[in-house]
Formats: C-alpha cells, sequence, structure tokens
C-alpha cells in the first residue's frame, strides 16, 4: 500500500486501512451472506496480517512514519482530573463514568461516542440476585463483528469497595436513572439538558447523544484544567487506554493478559501502549538490583556451606583409586586429581 507519488504511508494510516477493508469484508459477508468470520485471528488472513504487521515494523523504524501514541497520565494527573467534576450535575456525572469506565475497561479514543445501554448487562447469580457487577460487551465492534452474537471477551465493571465515590457500578446505574421517559436513543452519553434545574424540565439530559468532536475533546480539556501542558504532552480520550495498559502492566500483568482487556489479537499491537514512567523505571532498576542482591547472597551462603559439606563427605566416603591419583587437601577436604 503506497501513495500514488510511490511513497508510503504513515505506520498508523497502514494499519487503520487494513483494519477498514477487514472490517468491511466482515460486514459484507454477514449482510450479504449470513457468513460469520473474523479476518483479525482467521488463518485464512494469516498470510495478510503479516504482511501488515511487517511493513508496520519497517515503517516504526523511521522517525517521520512512526505512530505517536497518546501519553500515558499519571495516576496523580487521573485522581485530579476526577476531582474536576461533581457528579450531580449532567456533564460531571458523564464524565466521572466516563473516565473510570474508559481506564478499566480500556476503552479507545472514540468508543465512548458508540457505546449504547444495551453493551451493558447487570450479573445476576443463581438465585437471580445481583452480584455486583456489570458485564461490558461491545458486540458489534472492530474487533468484533456478527450482529447479536458475541465474538469478543466480555469485560465487567465491579463495584470499588475501597472508594464507593468512583465506583463505576454506582455511576453506572446513577447515569441510568436520569435518563427521563423522552430519551429515545439507546447512546449512553447524552447531551445535557442547560435548563436541568428548571422545576418544568424534561430531565437532565436532551434526547440526543454527545458529538464525536465534542466528546473527542474531553480529556485534553480536562488535562489543561488541572496544569499539563497539552503543547508538551499529547493528551486525548486515548490516553485512558494507554493508562490502564501500562499501570497494569506496571502491576506486573503479562501480554498475554493485557491483550485479554484491550481485545487486540496479538501481543505486538500493545507495544506503542507501553509507555515507561519515571516510576515504572525506578521499580524496574529496583527489582534488578534486588534480583542481583539475592543471587550474591545465594553465591556466598553456597561457599561458605561448601568446606563443611565436603568434609563430611570426605569422612563418610572411602574411595579405592587408582595408583596413578594424587591426593590434594583443601579446606581440610580430601580431592583427588586425576594424572594421565
Amino acid at each position: 500500500m503506497k501513495k500514488v507519488d510511490g511513497n508510503d504511508y504513515k505506520e498508523a494510516v497502514i494499519k487503520t486501512m487494513w483494519n477498514v477493508t477487514a472490517k468491511q469484508l466482515q460486514e459484507l459477508y454477514f449482510n450479504k451472506f449470513g457468513i460469520k468470520f473474523d479476518p483479525f485471528v482467521d488463518l485464512e488472513f494469516k498470510g495478510s496480517r503479516n504482511a501488515r504487521d511487517a511493513k508496520r515494523r519497517n515503517l516504526q523504524i523511521q522517525p517521520e512514519k512512526r505512530k505517536t501514541s497518546s501519553s500515558i497520565l499519571t495516576l496523580e494527573e487521573y485522581n485530579k482530573i476526577l476531582k474536576i467534576y461533581n457528579e450531580d450535575t449532567p456533564d460531571g456525572l458523564q464524565k466521572m463514568f466516563f473516565y473510570v469506565a474508559g481506564l478499566e475497561l480500556a476503552w479507545r479514543g472514540c468508543e465512548g461516542v458508540n457505546v449504547t445501554i444495551k453493551h451493558f448487562k447487570e450479573e445476576s447469580d443463581n438465585c437471580g440476585l445481583p452480584t455486583g457487577r456489570i458485564e461490558y460487551n461491545c458486540i458489534f465492534s472492530k474487533t468484533a463483528q456478527g450482529g447479536s452474537h458475541k465474538l469478543t471477551d466480555s469485560k465487567w465493571l465491579a463495584t470499588n469497595t475501597t472508594d464507593p465515590r468512583i465506583c463505576p457500578v454506582r455511576l453506572y446505574k446513577k447515569m441510568l436513572s436520569k435518563r427521563g421517559k423522552h430519551i429515545t436513543t439507546d447512546r449512553l452519553f447524552l447531551t445535557p439538558n442547560p435548563a436541568w434545574r428548571e422545576p418544568s424540565s424534561v430531565g437532565w439530559f436532551k434526547n440526543s447523544p454527545v458529538g464525536r468532536n465534542e466528546m473527542g475533546k474531553w480529556t485534553r480539556t480536562a488535562a489543561e484544567e488541572i496544569g499539563i501542558d497539552i503543547k508538551k504532552k499529547k493528551i486525548s480520550n486515548h490516553s485512558l487506554r494507554s493508562t490502564a495498559v501500562s499501570q497494569l502492566a506496571k502491576a506486573g500483568v503479562g501480554e498475554e493478559q493485557l491483550i485479554k482487556i484491550t481485545g487486540h489479537a496479538n501481543t505486538f499491537s500493545i507495544k506503542p501502549y507501553l509507555q515507561l514512567d519515571g516510576d515504572h523505571h525506578y521499580q524496574m532498576i529496583d527489582k534488578l538490583r534486588a534480583n542481583s542482591t539475592a543471587m550474591e547472597e545465594s553465591n556466598n551462603k553456597s561457599t561458605n556451606c561448601a568446606p563443611s559439606a565436603l568434609v563430611q563427605m570426605s569422612k563418610n566416603i572411602v574411595t579405592t583409586s587408582p595408583s596413578t591419583q594424587t591426593p590434594v587437601n583443601y579446606y581440610n577436604c580430601t580431592i583427588i586429581n586425576y594424572n594421565s
């Protein structure tokens, strides 16, 4: 895939073009022939995926072609953003849930725009009682096509007992309770009603979803409000996804587990998200030093124990040796040198 003038596209463009084409094929075969297949994992497309990945690796070597990932937020910055908003207002409630769910579900930058209430399902136990968890499954997403048939792993929102203020389950239920009877769209994030405080108001929200461009500015605007220099640091809604992956990796979660959360088909795709911050680097160095110290102590212990162990062996074992063997004593222990 090249431009008309023969130059290469940027690495991110190659990825997008392949994914969009694959998605269109997926939808075409399902809608026209009723055939379900997933080009992101099916063996028939393995050669095509390998060619795409090889091209992307070559382009990543070139700085002008390399994708610039959204910067991660430190946990301090993330918590500052959460403190900006008041959940007792339409705008504040939606944004608080967006930032909590966006991090815990590792949403893509534009995923929140397309989220509907049908993507969430409250879990119940065998007795029909709620478990406190909400299942999230983006049924018809970039990586999962096929009508109502689930082809992607579910993710879960769990009750936060440590800090109920940012509990995603509680915030989600509160959002549903504020949807008036006039709401007919199933989109989750709605346009706030400016007159929501008025007694004659129809409710907190209008019967229209938040626009893509409007929601796309949420995290960037919040970051600027807490003092982050957005000219030096690339902040977007996708930063929540990058933050989730980096923080989980920092906590020791392996790449195979990470792709279950992000929905990627292979570990290669999450490499751009793994951004090393100062704290993470210090933790890695501390582990390296700890391992080095433990190994040195173990070697010293083995060296200190060796003489006594060998002495005991020399006392208990009688060996008939050829006449050509010459005994040599170290640490009062008899060691045989074989002279051929």
